[in-house]
């Protein structure tokens, strides 16, 4: 007897109706101009409180200009995307892959390599490490929220998985350390420090040479569905043409949300926060397409548990999207994320360890900072001295300070006229950095227990305020998965057919990317493909 998946599975497809297709430009990264956060225009209506999703019945598009079949049709050709693809196409699986971008990498283009435990190449460098203290660390810092069956798989397979892609022509340097901020030699960098050449390149052309037909400038919309079985998807072509895409199986790899000003707020940021955001690192194209598409069709939503990775920025002060970590303006150890400044929100109140970004994680401080309404960094003129910054940094914040209208960075001759500027109550902020100047005499931060060694005092004018704003660089997870990348439904049971994989389906953290074991995120995208691509292929046969 079949059981009711088995009898879905088999159901003949029919097609489901055209959703708003959305178009994206070309880019790895963009600043964005980022619009107020009304409620995504999907068929889905979500409760935030319990993930549940109900779906609208869409009606069959008539305009279909071009029908084609495979076994699996992937969305997305980054770097999940590319594994899923080469995993499927060695498996034997008639594959094709649709990007909305004109070439593939999207988020990835970015990336410098790949977290691994117990690799050759650590071998080789006697680089010993016990994938159990990474299991538990990551999940002790994560709270135990996380499911520690997706860790150990990830960590589990990590070697493995470098070994396939190096039979895959993937390059690495045969450098391997910890990204001068993790806590284990885990990083292994790839050749020229650049997934474009070392893994998107030779990932597609071996895609390619498996038999995988690559459609870019392709926009996937929305999933075909019968019985409960995902078969195939409607696509747009960047002519505007329909195309009609069947498919035994669906693998979602859009890269999350990053690019989509009302699903970040629908991830916890608030309409301020986006409306005043400092810009993006995501593709242009990556605006949310796997996660609309899987809440269509009664996808459990996660995207209130996804962690938004990004970095504290002074608008003012602009940003070069390539280098962000390093920015000596606004990157992780720029003039407010060096753990020199006082931080105090809305209330003019301390709230967190102002150096967590140079002590413990790069983009931790940005988390802290989502939580308030405003956030703001104050400093004075010794320490903004004591930034290092050359002439030409110097030159952009002389221009900032004299050029912007104050709703970025100010400053004044007291603490009080600061306070006034941007609203704050000034008896609050006056007690504050007194408090503060008091903790640095001591040479103890009675509130946070910040080190010593960034304790401060805001005591030689002029001083300065600068609100801070979010630079976002990727979104984790949105839709809801298992173990084997399946998209779950309301019931927490597999929807046929349909698997997700990279960041829209990542599962690993819950709310804050730990980032203690620097390229996990990379990891869990080649992972987590390659899962996909296995678990549709034995579906596929039965």
């Amino acid at each position: 007897m079949k059981t009711n998946h088995e009898e879905s599975r088999s159901a003949t497809c029919e097609g489901l109706s055209r959703r708003g297709f959305i178009s994206g430009a070309l880019g790895t990264a963009a600043l964005l101009g980022l619009a107020g956060c009304a409620q995504p225009k999907t068929a889905e209506k979500a409760d935030e409180e319990n993930g549940r999703t109900t779906s609208e019945a869409p009606s069959v598009p008539t305009d279909i200009a071009e029908t084609l079949s495979c076994d699996i049709v992937i969305v997305g050709a980054g770097i999940s995307g590319l594994s899923a693809a080469v995993q499927a196409a060695e498996n034997g699986s008639k594959v094709m892959v649709l990007e909305a971008g004109g070439v593939a990498g999207g988020n990835g283009a970015g990336t410098e390599g790949v977290f691994a435990v117990g690799s050759a190449l650590q071998k080789s460098l006697n680089i010993e490490i016990n994938e159990v203290d990474i299991i538990r660390t990551e999940l002790e810092e994560g709270q135990w929220v996380t499911n520690g069956a997706l860790w150990y798989d990830m960590v589990h397979n990590s070697a493995a998985n470098i070994d396939w892609l190096v039979e895959n022509g993937v390059q690495f340097s045969g450098n391997v350390d910890n990204y001068g901020a993790g806590l284990y030699n885990t990083m292994h960098w790839f050749d020229n420090d650049s997934a474009v050449t070392s893994y998107i390149e030779p990932m597609q052309a071996k895609a390619e040479q498996l038999g995988a037909e690559f459609r870019f400038q392709t926009t996937a919309s929305q999933l075909k569905q019968e019985n409960g079985v995902v078969c195939g998807v409607y696509a747009e072509d960047d002519k505007g043409n329909v195309i009609e895409v069947n498919a035994k199986a669906v693998i979602l790899a859009s890269g999350g949300i990053g690019a989509n000003p009302e699903l970040l707020c629908k991830a916890g940021m608030s309409q301020n926060q986006v409306d005043e955001m400092g810009g993006s690192m995501c593709s242009p194209t990556v605006r949310g397409d796997g996660y609309t598409m899987a809440m269509a069709v009664g996808g459990r939503d996660f995207l209130r548990n996804a962690a938004i990775q990004g970095f504290q920025m002074v608008k003012a002060f602009g940003t070069d999207t390539t280098v962000p970590y390093n920015s000596p303006l606004n990157g992780g150890n720029g003039i407010v994320g060096n753990g020199l400044c006082v931080w105090v929100n809305q209330d003019g109140r301390r709230f967190n360890d102002e150096s967590l970004a140079m002590t413990f994680n790069m983009a931790a401080n940005l988390g802290a900072c989502l939580g308030n309404r405003e956030s703001y960094a104050l400093f004075d003129q010794a320490i903004l001295d004591n930034c290092g910054l050359d002439e030409t940094d110097r030159k952009v914040v002389e221009d900032a300070l004299a050029n912007n209208d104050g709703t970025s960075v100010f400053f004044a001759d007291t603490i009080d006229e600061l306070a006034e500027h941007f609203n704050l109550d000034v008896a609050t902020l006056s007690g504050t950095v007194d408090r503060y100047n008091d903790f640095c005499a001591q040479g103890f931060d009675g509130e946070f227990g910040k080190a010593a060694s960034f304790l401060a005092p805001i005591s030689s004018g002029p001083f300065y305020i600068a609100r801070i704003d979010a630079l976002i660089v990727v979104v984790d997870g949105g839709i809801m998965t298992n173990i084997r990348s399946e998209v779950l439904n309301n019931d927490t049971l597999p929807i046929p057919g349909l698997y997700a994989v990279g960041l829209d389906g990542a599962m690993l953290w819950r709310n804050v990317y730990t980032q203690n074991m620097p390229g996990t995120a990379m990891a869990n995208n080649i992972n987590s493909g390659r899962t996909a691509a296995n678990a549709a292929a034995a579906y596929i046969a039965g």
